[in-house]
């Protein structure tokens, strides 16, 4: 009996042991992660690339400095052959003593220059020798174009004032503008730091007013003549009037002859001659001396 009870007990748990298992999740697999590279990797591989970027760099530099130093060497030779024509001027014209001291100095950077440009010398140090000597050149002509303007303009303008002692502004008042332009043109380039187109304007205009003087001069002189010679007549014709109505007055009017006190022709109003005259200062002002050396 007992064992009968067992068998029917076991046969019964049987059933429950395997749906209990049948209910149990399925627990799934993790699929493998790729593994990631370890910063120690990555660094190895930058450190291999950096020194191709830098030596780069580096031409890039080298290039750089080359072109700035051909550059700088080019811009030597060009000024190099400014401050030889500049100085050629000089020479050709006398002027070192308007700036000796100047003067010197360029011919010595000039020498040095011409001793060193095929020299391992950089462009740099060429180009400073080349700046100084045109530099100091082109003063010493600023200097004496400067000096000369000054002296052709009081020329220029002392013929200017013997033009207007003869009235060439009403005897000849198209050439007297013109030289006054001139003149004026003169004092713009002066003002302007151009004192050797300057000094070319003035002996223009200084030009100008002697030819004005000379030629409205001879006319002046030929038309006081013309009126000497007419006054003279004038006087030997009332002479003899005078002696004719002395010898055989006339008792009567007579037609042709008018009265003593008759107006012959009316008053003419002409502008006075000094009212023509070109207004222009004697002295011309000078800049300051520190917008000079600005400039």
């Amino acid at each position: 009996m007992k064992k009968s009870r067992i068998a029917f007990l076991c046969a019964a748990a049987i059933p429950v042991v395997f749906a209990s298992c049948a209910s149990k999740p399925k627990v799934e697999t993790p699929a493998p992660q790729p593994q990631a590279e370890s910063p120690v990797e990555n660094e190895t591989v930058q450190e291999e690339e950096q020194p191709v970027v830098v030596e780069q760099n580096n031409e890039e530099d080298e290039e750089a400095k080359r072109k700035a130093a051909e550059d700088a060497r080019n811009a030597a030779l060009d000024l190099y052959k400014k401050a030889l024509e500049a100085k050629a001027k000089i020479d050709e014209n006398g002027f070192a003593p308007y700036s000796q001291s100047e003067y010197d100095s360029g011919s010595s950077s000039l020498a040095e220059f011409e001793n060193q440009k095929d020299s391992d010398l950089s462009g740099e140090e060429l180009l400073k020798l080349a700046e100084d000597a045109e530099g100091k050149f082109r003063n010493v002509l600023q200097k004496a174009y400067k000096q000369l303007a000054k002296e052709a303009r009081a020329k220029a303008f002392a013929a200017k004032k013997d033009a207007d002692s003869v009235k060439a502004g009403a005897a000849a008042k198209e050439p007297y503008n013109k030289a006054v332009e001139e003149f004026k043109a003169g004092d713009t380039n002066y003002a302007m730091q151009n004192p050797e187109s300057a000094l070319n304007h003035y002996i223009a205009a200084e030009t100008q007013f002697k030819t004005l003087y000379s030629s409205v001069s001879e006319r002046r002189a030929q038309a006081q003549k013309a009126i000497d010679e007419a006054r003279a007549k004038v006087e030997a014709a009332e002479n003899y009037a005078l002696n004719a109505d002395q010898e055989k007055p006339l008792e009567e009017a007579v037609e042709g002859i008018e009265a003593e006190d008759a107006v012959l022709l009316e008053e003419d109003e002409y502008a006075a001659p000094e009212t023509l005259e070109a207004d222009i200062p004697e002295q011309i002002e000078e800049t300051d001396s520190s917008e000079e050396e600005a400039e």
